[in-house]
């Protein structure tokens, strides 16, 4: 039965509210902010596995992976417009205005941390409790690694320059933690190098992806954190790498592209998804996505750029122009409408695009145009001209990423990564990343601020 107009919006206004409270009453009730668990509760396989379920479900949340991640870098891109109804937080994202109270990076900066401080407390606890099945403890400590490692990229992504700011990359990333926050002791840490981050980051991926199944139910498979990884090692330009990854990934037959270009957003853990993040009538975080966009509202507050329009709108004939609803002289994104959706973290479409761009640095042309044209066949476009090369083919590889990838959070990390501009903003601006939050730095003193 198709949900009504007035039923969403309640729903999504009730479960903002429910992820609004219970972030406060999550950063309330921590002194410092980062203590979420006790060696009590972590005493017994059951108690690690229930801290574990509780790092994935705040790793799942609407301020983390569940929505800003995906949402928060398309306002700096060109691919969102807005001028109405912005909220605080938004707005001041828009307007390039951002403090250190800016409630999204709050929240994400929180909720990233609280993860990786259960994933701390899980993994310390594995040393000393004891366990009859070997298989399960190390099913435990990849399930550990692999929300870490994520949740560090993700911290990188928003709070850090990218990679590549500085020539050896030893400008200021945020802060690594790998042991557990408990009271002040492990509060006052300082920031490592972006180099340094993404050595912790490679290395938690690597090692979950060792320890893990391919797949492995709502958590992060093997293959989940060699999707991870390859995203990394690709913005890094480590093409031969994440060509390997991602070629891993393609080879293991457990994955095929969705037949409709619809079914990723229609249909639940299709055979496209290789992450996604799964949503139950009790644990809803799209409906921050939903929010965001909500293209079947009477008046949502943001819209596809004008770059955009005129990207998608080159073809007519391309089947993706169903993910979008052109009323009032603007395109609105319909990917997210669906209320109770899961969230594809990484998809195969993804995996492909990347490694065509990988093939294209490296000079395997041929490889390059048969990966790029996997997408652009479902899409029911004509396939690349066999004798595109050079930057031709990378442009047009990048711009069937763009189509592809669109307001899934990619474009940010994307302009970045090529050294485009964001709107009028260069790549570099320190507008373009958030403050580190006063739950910080307050607690904090060796911490420094972005400028």
């Amino acid at each position: 039965m198709k949900t009504t107009t007035t039923t969403r919006i309640l729903a999504s206004a009730l479960a903002a509210v429910t992820i609004s409270l219970s972030g406060c009453d999550s950063f309330l009730d921590k002194t410092p902010p980062l203590d979420i668990s006790n060696s009590v509760a972590l005493a017994t396989p059951s108690g690690i596995s229930a801290a574990l379920t509780g790092a994935a479900d705040q790793f799942s949340s609407g301020a983390f992976y569940g929505g800003n991640t995906m949402s928060i870098g398309e306002l700096w891109s060109n691919n969102v417009e807005s001028n109405v109804g912005a909220d605080f937080g938004r707005l001041q994202i828009l307007s390039y205005n951002l403090n250190v109270f800016n409630p999204e990076g709050r929240s994400m900066w929180g909720d990233g941390y609280g993860v990786i401080n259960r994933a701390n407390n899980v993994l310390a606890a594995l040393e000393t409790v004891p366990f009859d099945n070997a298989a399960q403890k190390q099913l435990f400590k990849g399930r550990a690694l692999a929300l870490r490692g994520a949740s560090l990229w993700a911290l990188c992504m928003y709070f850090a320059q990218p990679w590549g700011f500085t020539d050896d990359n030893s400008h200021p990333g945020v802060i690594i933690r790998t042991l557990p926050t408990l009271g002040d002791q492990g509060t006052k840490k300082a920031r490592s190098t972006v180099k340094e981050c993404y050595e912790q980051i490679i290395a938690d991926l690597t090692e979950a992806a060792t320890l893990l199944p391919a797949k492995d139910g709502a958590y992060m498979g093997a293959m989940g954190a060699k999707g991870m990884l390859a995203r990394v090692c690709f913005h890094m330009g480590d093409y031969a790498k994440a060509e390997a990854l991602c070629a891993e990934i393609i080879n293991s037959g457990l994955f095929s592209l969705n037949a409709d270009v619809m079914d990723v957003v229609n249909k639940n853990s299709t055979p496209e998804a290789i992450y996604e993040i799964v949503n139950s009538p009790v644990d809803n975080p799209a409906s921050i996505i939903w929010d965001f966009r909500q293209a079947d509202n009477s008046l949502p507050r943001y819209w596809a750029g004008t770059d955009f329009v005129n990207l998608i709108y080159t073809d007519t004939t391309d089947k993706r122009l169903q993910l979008y609803a052109y009323r009032n002289n603007k395109l609105y994104v319909a990917k997210w409408d669906r209320i109770a959706m899961n969230i594809p973290v990484v998809r195969l479409a993804e995996i492909y695009i990347t490694r065509a761009e990988c093939r294209a640095q490296q000079g395997n042309t041929a490889g390059a145009i048969e990966d790029a044209n996997k997408t652009r066949e479902r899409a029911g476009l004509k396939p690349l001209a066999a004798t595109l090369s050079g930057n031709s083919l990378l442009n047009a590889i990048r711009r069937e990423r763009n189509l592809e990838l669109a307001f899934e959070g990619d474009i940010y990390l994307e302009r970045k990564r090529q050294r485009r501009n964001l709107k009028l903003r260069p790549w570099n601006d320190a507008a373009l990343i958030f403050k580190i939050p006063d739950i910080e730095v307050n607690a904090n003193t060796l911490c420094t601020q972005n400028p």
